[in-house]
């Protein structure tokens, strides 16, 4: 992996995906907060729908049960049922609204003794034209043993009708037991009009009554009733108002614009983010490597050389270090130009780098000088790889159809023999290099303890070394 692409993905780990991370983080917990906001109003909703639902048939149930009552227990119904049955009375007195479709009075033994269905008198018992759920109720309200009322909403060739039965007594007998008494039993359609009506009153839109055939019915919008044996029964089924289907339809394109500009945030802002990458690495990469030759500089070798050589590496802390200098080269400048000269350096540097393996480092410290560092500790390999190099750099270059020869001069330090201190590697690897140069030039000289050069020159090497 080559340094820029190393330092995009770390710039990307290390910043821009934890940022856009957070960002993400926020987006979905406002998204998620908004659907719970939704999903509790809603829920709210339908629970105050369905208590506006029960209330609703409670208040039409009471009314009727009132009128049944009103009916049932006055004294003058109790001298015509209980005294001296009479039909003519009980059919010109006990009247009753249009919409109250049934009218039935029985006798103690549940015998219909009155029928008036739809507003006619008819001769027919009132277990015959209503369905079983009608004796429950009626078995329900003895079982009660008082002179109240019971009601109960029933289906009745599919249709609901709402019944509510009383018991028959004179005013002053009022709280005396009915069991066994006379019974007075009011049934009202809840139709189309009365549910529209229920509707408009409640605020319960499309109010319809769904009968359940033996199936149970669920849903936001529905109130299952409850049958004499505790049996889910039909159900009350109505367009439910859910407040929070209006939030997310309110809310929900604003969070579709910022979860796409987010997604168009994230694709600039990760451009813009690798070209600055790409341009604090070049920038980067400029400030570490020699402009003319693109080999590492002084800085960047020092770094590597103080990493190979970390004490904490073991056995692993070793190098030959090759101090280069070049023979001839002051000649080709003032013979050729400076042209020449540069000519001469890439070449030497792209020699270099065909010739150093992937763990060795090359670098040029200014003019004709440069460093190559080789991890070996080992005299005899050290020895070999300078050979070549000198082999390698001393074949001539060529500019402008001209012949362009140079020597090369090689001084030779060894870690962990002449220590681990990097400045004091070059130091000696420079000295061992005087000592080549003065020896003829074109040599190659590992450093001695009796090599000496002067102090005045030897500062230009020893330079504090600078981390990266």
């Amino acid at each position: 992996m080559n340094p820029t692409t190393s330092l995009d993905r770390r710039f990307f780990l290390r910043v821009i995906l934890p940022m856009f991370g957070l960002i993400a983080l926020l987006l979905a917990g406002a998204i998620a907060g908004v659907l719970m906001l939704s999903s509790k109003q809603n829920n709210l909703a339908i629970e105050f729908q369905q208590s506006t639902a029960k209330n609703a048939l409670r208040h039409f149930a009471d009314e009727l049960a009132n009128v049944a009552a009103g009916m049932a227990g006055r004294d003058e119904t109790a001298d015509h049922v209980i005294g001296a049955f009479d039909a003519d009375w009980l059919s010109s007195h006990l009247t009753v609204e249009k919409f109250d479709s049934f009218f039935f009075v029985l006798g103690p033994d549940d015998r219909t003794l009155f029928s008036r269905i739809d507003g006619r008198v008819v001769s027919t018992e009132a277990r015959g034209v209503l369905p079983p759920t009608f004796g429950q109720l009626i078995a329900r309200w003895r079982a009660g043993r008082l002179a109240d009322t019971v009601s109960q909403l029933i289906a009745v060739d599919g249709a609901p009708v709402l019944f509510a039965i009383a018991g028959i007594h004179a005013v002053a007998d009022k709280g005396k037991p009915a069991d066994g008494g006379y019974l007075l039993a009011i049934g009202r359609r809840v139709d189309r009009t009365s549910l529209q009506f229920i509707a408009e009153a409640f605020m319960l839109p499309n109010l319809s009554y769904e009968p359940a055939f033996g199936h149970t019915t669920d849903g936001p919008g529905r109130l299952r009733l409850m049958s004499q044996d505790g049996t889910m029964g039909d159900a009350l089924v109505w367009d439910p108002i859910l407040p929070g289907d209006e939030i997310i339809k309110a809310i929900g394109p604003g969070l579709v614009l910022v979860f796409a500009a987010y997604l168009v945030l994230t694709v600039v802002v990760l451009t813009f983010a690798r070209r600055a990458s790409r341009l604090i690495n070049v920038s980067e990469e400029k400030a570490l490597h020699d402009p003319l030759t693109g080999l590492p500089n002084r800085l960047l070798l020092l770094d590597r050389m103080k990493h190979q050589l970390d004490p904490r590496r073991g056995d692993d802390a070793r190098a030959a270090v090759f101090y280069l200098d070049l023979d001839g080269f002051k000649e080709v400048n003032d013979n050729a130009g400076h042209a020449a000269g540069d000519v001469v350096l890439m070449g030497v540097a792209r020699r270099l780098r065909e010739f150093c393996r992937a763990e060795d480092t090359v670098a040029r410290l200014g003019g004709d000088e440069f460093v190559m560092v080789i991890p070996t500790d080992d005299r005899r390999v050290a020895e070999a790889r300078a050979e070549a190099v000198l082999a390698a750099l001393t074949s001539p270059y060529h500019h402008n159809g001209r012949a362009l020869n140079v020597g090369v001069s090689i001084g030779v330090a060894m870690a962990p023999e002449h220590g681990l201190d990097v400045g004091v590697l070059l130091h000696k690897a420079d000295t061992a290099l005087y000592a080549a140069k003065q020896g003829g030039k074109g040599l190659i000289r590992f450093y001695r303890k009796t090599m000496r050069r002067a102090q005045a020159e030897s500062d230009l090497i020893v330079l504090p070394a600078a981390g990266i």
